[in-house]
């Protein structure tokens, strides 16, 4: 172990000096003197060296290994400059080539960051607790209820794009009130802890009433009028029932209007209502039930107008609307809930009360806390459980309350790992296989490992069939946590919700159309996932999924019903993200299309370039004052950008959002923009160019098709750590990106990550730049 130590501490010292003493060793970084310097003088130091520090930076101001390391975020600046070509300027005289490019950013990553790809750093996740989203499915899996107690939960912060972040994921003091609160009701309900018979409430749908309405029925509401509406309903006991019904009546005339009610044809008093205005007004009827079976329930307005009175000139008879109709059971004994009876399953072959309590708190504590619990852990749980049969509870109600105290844990709460070396930087360990199913079922799953990953676990076997269950948990319905948390918030098609556009502009916008186009983009995403398609269909796809509302939007024929179905697009318009109705009303203004936006969206989203924010006092486009812009969007933008302080940021932006200028606010294709032709040429910085959004789309794939799975592996592997990427996770970056290949397969994408060292393994506590690579690498 000390010559190991020894090895790689001098391999890592010869690495940060060789590039000043000229002893670079096989494998190494380039050296400085020799291959870097001469780039910066060529490139670099006729604004940033001999004298010149614009932006106060100088380049040729470190004399020493010690000097830069003191300075890593400079040199940090540098290599993202220089990988995304955001230096040297567009307008420089030389350029350096993509070699020469790699070259310095791969000296700034070995010499400054010291990173070794052979032993990669795979840093550490911030001990994080479960989301609002993982919380609900967890205890759905977990307990067997499903009643969302989270959607109470202050919403979520987020970081990095996503919202299980551990960074972002604070616990204030009023979550853990409702924790408790949710923890009390969850167990309640999935335990019955008394045997007290219980009324049961019968709900009566109201799209059964038969009849003639006056008017129309939904799921919530029934018109009657004095013709008669009846429902057959099944009481499974005899006795006495209590009907209660919920109605909003109108007043006409001098009397209330009346309900005349049957049962089985006998009818009850009738039953009159005031008639307030936006009042839902409710009365109760009590109805003995002589034999259990299927019963005839009547209703209709008892006291009809002999003659319509005319309400704003239109006639209006008596009626009500009914909202609710329900029975109230006589008291019956209550089997327990399937929740109770899987709980419970977990004390087969104990003998005693006793030992059943503890059979149940080591199981379900085991599947809560997604480990084995100690034997200290058994005893403090099932010491609650004594408190409460000590204070006259039942097996039942100790049970309960010892399982409410679990969920309580901040080992359910938080999702942790355990490590033999938690405080020491210097060296790495993989996660153990408990750790490993955890963090593979909230990556894909959103939710706590099944019984076959704790199986897994359990014999030790996790790693070596990690192939297999990546494959089963893919083909899983629970991964479509992936489309519903991962690719919403890529993608930002949760922010559809938010948007509003200017109804005069886009009269045919509404809600159900904007829910219509996440619709569409989550189901491409889907449709990658399940079919195991290239994730470069995101941009590629010649598909995609639409009903009849939005096909009409977008001009594609032959689409009838809501249900979505999948469809070729005509060759005008682009596949993928960069045609659906989703991303182009995002990027959009309440009243017109924007350039910077779809730009910006296309660069960060689907590209990776990080784009700055915009200089202040820069007036927008619309400002009112703005009167010297005249003519189309692309013709004001261009004028915008003569101003020196835009040019530079809008060249990377807005050629994109040319590119896509056929499309209108709302992604509806158009020729002309108001009375001009719409111009949708363009020339990206990097010198292509391209006509139109298919053109673009075509260029996106052929040119930048690197930067897009770069860009889509930065942006799983961040949600799959619940952590922000940092300078040392390059060499896995690189690694997945570069076995993605040209099939580039989601499953491909999916199985690097979970193989790739940031998610098998984790670093101790402790400043990352000691990390050595040393003992317990896993190597």
């Amino acid at each position: 172990m000390r010559r190991l130590f020894s090895f790689r501490f001098l391999r890592a010292t010869a690495c940060v000096l060789a590039p000043f003493t000229g002893g670079a060793i096989a494998g190494a970084a380039p050296d400085f003197n020799r291959d870097v310097k001469p780039l910066l003088e060529n490139y670099c130091y006729k604004c940033h060296g001999n004298g010149k520090k614009k932006g106060g930076l100088a380049l040729d101001g470190f004399a020493s290994a010690e000097a830069m390391l003191k300075d890593m975020k400079t040199w940090g600046t540098v290599a993202e400059n220089v990988r995304s070509r955001d230096m040297p300027p567009d307008d420089a005289e030389k350029q350096p080539t993509d070699a020469e490019r790699d070259r310095i950013a791969n000296w700034v990553d070995r010499v400054v960051f010291a990173i070794d790809p052979d032993h990669p750093d795979p840093g550490r996740v911030t001990i994080r607790r479960l989301n609002r989203v993982e919380y609900n499915n967890t205890i759905r899996d977990l307990v067997g209820v499903d009643f969302h107690p989270a959607d109470d939960f202050p919403a979520d912060d987020t970081g990095y794009g996503f919202d299980n972040i551990g960074d972002a994921l604070s616990l204030p003091p009023a979550l853990f009130d409702r924790y408790l609160a949710a923890a009390e009701k969850i167990m309640g309900t999935a335990i019955l802890n008394d045997h007290k018979p219980r009324s049961q409430t019968i709900a009566v749908d109201l799209l059964s009433l038969e009849g003639k309405p006056n008017g129309g029925s939904t799921p919530t509401s029934r018109r009657i009028s004095e013709h008669e509406s009846t429902v057959k309903v099944d009481l499974l006991v005899a006795g006495e029932y209590i009907l209660r019904i919920e109605v909003n009546a109108n007043k006409l005339g001098t009397e209330p209007t009346r309900m005349e009610l049957k049962f089985d044809g006998q009818a009850a008093p009738t039953m009159p209502f005031a008639g307030l205005r936006d009042t839902v007004e409710s009365q109760k009827v009590k109805i003995n039930v002589s034999q259990p079976g299927s019963h005839t329930l009547s209703l209709r307005v008892a006291n009809p107008l002999p003659k319509p009175e005319m309400v704003k000139g239109k006639p209006m008879p008596r009626e009500f609307v009914v909202r609710k109709l329900s029975l109230l059971s006589p008291p019956q004994p209550v089997k327990p809930p399937a929740s109770q009876l899987r709980i419970f399953s977990m004390a087969a072959g104990q003998r005693t009360l006793e030992q059943s309590a503890r059979a149940i708190i080591a199981g379900f504590g085991g599947r809560a806390f997604r480990r084995p619990l100690a034997n200290y852990e058994i005893d403090r749980f099932f010491y609650i459980y004594q408190q409460s049969q000590k204070k006259g509870g039942n097996f039942e109600q100790g049970v309960q309350t010892a399982l409410t105290a679990i969920l309580v844990s901040p080992h359910f709460l938080f999702r942790g790992e355990v490590q033999p070396q938690p405080d020491n930087p210097k060296t790495a360990q993989p996660v153990n296989e408990w750790a490993l199913a955890t963090r593979l079922s909230y990556f894909l799953w959103s939710t706590m490992p099944d019984e076959a990953l704790f199986a897994q676990a359990g014999h030790g076997a996790l790693r070596k069939n990690l192939a297999g269950e990546v494959a089963r948990m893919l083909k899983d319905p629970k991964s479509s946590a992936l489309v519903d948390n991962f690719a919403s918030q890529w993608l930002q098609v949760r922010n559809l919700q938010l948007v509003q556009p200017d109804e005069k502009t886009f009269p045919e916008w509404d809600k159900a159309l904007g829910t219509a186009m996440e619709r569409e983009t989550e189901l491409l995403f889907q449709n990658i996932l399940r079919s195991d398609r290239p994730i470069t269909d995101l941009i590629a796809a010649d598909y995609t999924f639409v009903n009849e509302r939005l096909a009409r939007h977008y001009g594609i024929g032959g689409v009838q019903g809501d249900a979505f179905v999948k469809v070729k697009l005509p060759a005008n318009r682009p596949g993928g993200i960069l045609g659906h109705g989703s991303f182009l009303t995002l990027t959009s203004n309440p009243t017109r299309t924007s350039l910077v936006k779809r730009g910006k969206y296309v660069l960060e989203n689907l590209l990776g370039y990080n784009q700055p924010p915009a200089p202040p006092n820069v007036p927008d486009l619309d400002d009112a004052t703005r009167t010297e812009l005249k003519g189309t969007t692309r013709q004001k933008f261009e004028q915008h950008r003569k101003d020196p302080t835009c040019a530079s940021c809008h060249a990377r932006m807005d050629p994109i959002g040319f590119g896509l200028e056929n499309f209108d606010g709302v992604g509806v294709w158009r020729d002309r923009e108001g009375n001009d032709p719409v111009d949708s040429t363009g020339q990206l910085v990097s010198g292509e160019k391209f006509r139109g959004a298919v053109e673009l789309q075509t260029l996106l794939l052929k040119e930048k098709r690197g930067d897009f799975l770069r860009c889509a592996t930065e942006k799983l592997l961040t949600y799959a750590l619940g952590r922000g990427l940092e300078y040392y996770d390059r060499p896995a970056i690189d690694k997945i990106a570069r076995a993605l290949g040209k099939d580039a397969r989601f499953s491909t994408l999916v199985m690097e990550i979970v193989t790739s060292a940031p998610f098998q393994m984790r670093r101790g506590e402790g400043d990352h730049r000691q990390f050595a690579g040393q003992a317990g690498s896993g190597k």
